[in-house]
């Protein structure tokens, strides 16, 4: 059988990225709470597998099925799961039905709603009740979600979102002057007049998924929200954005993890699908493919070097105006704005007090900065 991403190795690197952070989240958040998974355009869509294990709502199901059982054997605590698969064509929403409804079991609980997302937030919030709600919303475009409507979902202590930020449609359009389309963006990026709330500075497209984020996190109440780009499988520029909103600062960490190693493998499968390509148009194959993924590896630890030169900056930056600062917070503070991970963090600042220009309050090698370690600038001598 087909590989069922060839073709589509975006998708792929989304359901990692879906899969990596739902396993993260389950384990945790099993050992105190029922959880809510609710997937608002559930499909399915393009799946390529008879069991559409290579659907969005499938891998969920196995995700936190698999961490049910595993919570109870391990803490003895059992814990209640709902699923909530909205979807409004119905062809797919015959086909989700006839997918899930095997799996809709005592502790287990799974509905399923015909229609569009937007028109079942009061039905959503009832059946989550109490539990903890991860909510997934995976567009066709950037309509069906308008953030008013949806707002109810966020109003709670504890809640967390992923959405697929279709860059590449919205980028098309951005600079419309069409009134219509215009007005179609109002929804999630704050309502009319968001062409003036841009940041001049950037390229329109980027600019529009900045405040996309902002929109998202004033709207949510979200304490952090950041997103990671995902090119497209042969061509160098960004396909969309898997944008992510949390109200725990655990939850930022965790995304950064599964990030980096989800923009890895997405690097070896644009790799492959690049070479495939070149192979289709020369009618001959590349003998030096796998070197090629390698390389494509490779690019993603430059960018995170990249990027932790830039947080370099931004630090000495920062405490230039400010005595001191909280190690956690630095991490907070970088990773909502760079592609970076707690351990690149760390290593920043023993980077940093190598060089002499932070003092090392957390002690001699091999310890590095804890969450309560005071990052500050060097005192200067004078000569």
């Amino acid at each position: 059988m087909t590989k069922p991403y060839v073709g589509r190795e975006q998708t792929e690197t989304k359901h990692f990225i879906l899969k990596g952070y739902l396993e993260a989240l389950a384990f945790k958040v099993l050992t105190f709470s029922d959880i809510t998974y609710v997937d608002g355009f559930s499909g399915p869509w393009k799946a390529k597998t008879e069991d559409f294990s290579d659907s969005s709502f499938m891998i969920a199901i196995d995700v936190l099925k698999t961490a049910q059982r595993k919570i109870f054997e391990q803490k003895k605590v059992w814990r209640n799961i709902r699923c909530f698969f909205s979807e409004n064509d119905s062809g797919a929403y015959a086909q989700l039905v006839a997918a899930v409804s095997p799996h809709d079991k005592s502790g287990f609980e799974i509905k399923t709603f015909k229609g569009k997302f937007e028109d079942a937030i009061v039905e959503i919030n009832s059946f989550a009740g109490n539990s903890f709600p991860l909510i997934f919303i995976d567009p066709t475009g950037w309509t069906g979600y308008p953030f008013t409507k949806i707002k109810p979902l966020f109003d709670r202590d504890k809640c967390e979102v992923l959405i697929n930020f279709m860059y590449d449609f919205v980028n098309r359009f951005v600079n419309s002057g069409d009134p219509e389309t215009i007005a179609s963006l109002d929804p999630i990026l704050g309502g009319p007049g968001w062409q003036s709330r841009l940041d001049a500075s950037q390229h329109r497209g980027i600019a529009v998924e900045k405040l996309f984020r902002q929109t998202l996190k004033e709207v949510g109440g979200f304490e952090f929200v950041v997103s990671t780009k995902i090119d497209k499988s042969t061509v160098d520029r960004p396909h969309f954005f898997m944008a992510y909103g949390t109200k725990n600062r655990a939850g930022l960490l965790a995304f950064r993890e599964i990030e980096f190693k989800a923009q890895k493998e997405h690097a070896k499968s644009r790799a492959t699908a690049k070479d495939k390509k070149r192979s289709e148009q020369s009618g001959i194959d590349d003998l030096f493919s796998d070197h090629h993924a390698h390389l494509q590896e490779s690019t993603i630890e430059d960018l995170v070097e990249e990027q932790k030169s830039l947080a370099s900056a931004d630090v000495l930056n920062f405490l230039s105006q400010s005595k001191a600062i909280q190690f956690a917070k630095v991490v907070d503070m970088l990773l909502q704005s760079f592609m970076l991970r707690e351990t690149n963090v760390k290593d920043i600042c023993i980077d940093l007090f190598n060089k002499g220009k932070i003092e090392n309050t957390w002690g001699n090698s091999p310890r590095k900065p804890r969450d309560e370690s005071l990052i500050r600038l060097a005192r200067q001598i004078d000569s």
